[in-house]
């Protein structure tokens, strides 16, 4: 086989289309902003891609598929100024109204997808271009494309290490089959094929998770799934069980076998080998 003949782009669509989680619309985005933007603000990925990406005074950062803020505002404090953008309205307003409470003054928030025209909603290019575990997109090389064309000095994006974020083990406990389609994999391959010279490095977040009790551990489970009936809510609230510890404050505490690992994908768009 001729690997300098695979069309990468066609087999991360065709491994996309296996997968048995679909992606959310902005409609779902929105009925999830509060609680992903809580969710999110407790982990270690903020602190370990800041430390990658190290941030620098001078610079201006876009922010696709910004969320509620959970790069964008950190980020703030340390560069001149962010755009972010998304397509929830519902992750803009919460990333505005944090924006708000802390005084600053350097975010422009932009209400578009991957698939809008971002010349028409006044994005232009900017020192640095990431996205932030936000490829849910129809086709992965116009996104890398679009993204490059908006990056003068570096874009680096985050990308799904095997299940990334979902639990196979709570998806074995139900009974229901687990394909996340397409990881970082197909990403720097695609990238290579691009003529890149894609960067690479690990973000691992926390094998422990600490909720305040039993029923917030289940809200932040569900979100892996759709239409779960009472059996398997049954199922996976015995399995959520079987993995937790039970804390003298009433807190508890989730150990998971694997934690979510996440690539981080950095590359210079003037540097191309061809």
């Amino acid at each position: 086989m001729d690997i300098t003949k695979l069309d990468w782009n066609l087999l991360w669509k065709q491994a996309k289309s296996k997968k048995t989680w679909k992606s959310k619309k902005a409609a779902d985005w929105d009925k999830k902003a509060l609680s992903f933007a809580k969710r999110t603000s407790t982990s270690c990925y903020t602190e370990r891609f800041l430390d990658l990406l190290s941030p620098r005074s001078e610079w201006s950062v876009l922010d696709a598929g910004c969320g509620p803020g959970t790069l964008a505002l950190p980020l703030a404090d340390s560069v001149r100024r962010v755009t972010g953008l998304d397509f929830s309205e519902k992750m803009l307003e919460i990333l505005a109204s944090k924006a708000d409470e802390r005084g600053l003054t350097n975010i422009s928030l932009q209400h578009c997808s991957w698939d809008d025209d971002w010349q028409a909603h006044g994005i232009r290019p900017h020192d640095i271009a990431i996205a932030s575990r936000s490829l849910a997109v129809a086709d992965l090389k116009s996104a890398l494309i679009k993204l490059t064309a908006h990056a003068r000095s570096l874009v680096a994006v985050t990308d799904r290490v095997g299940p990334g974020p979902f639990d196979p083990d709570a998806f074995a406990a139900i009974g229901r089959p687990l394909s996340t389609g397409p990881d970082y994999i197909y990403t720097i391959n695609l990238l290579h094929q691009m003529g890149y010279l894609p960067k690479i490095d690990y973000i691992e977040l926390e094998k422990e998770i600490d909720y305040r009790d039993e029923q917030e551990a289940m809200e932040g489970y569900l979100w892996m799934f759709r239409d779960l009936d009472s059996e398997e809510r049954k199922q996976l609230k015995n399995y959520l069980r079987s993995i937790t510890t039970l804390n003298d404050d009433g807190s508890v505490t989730i150990h998971r076998s694997r934690p979510p690992i996440w690539a981080f994908i950095s590359w210079v768009p003037s540097n191309r080998l061809h």
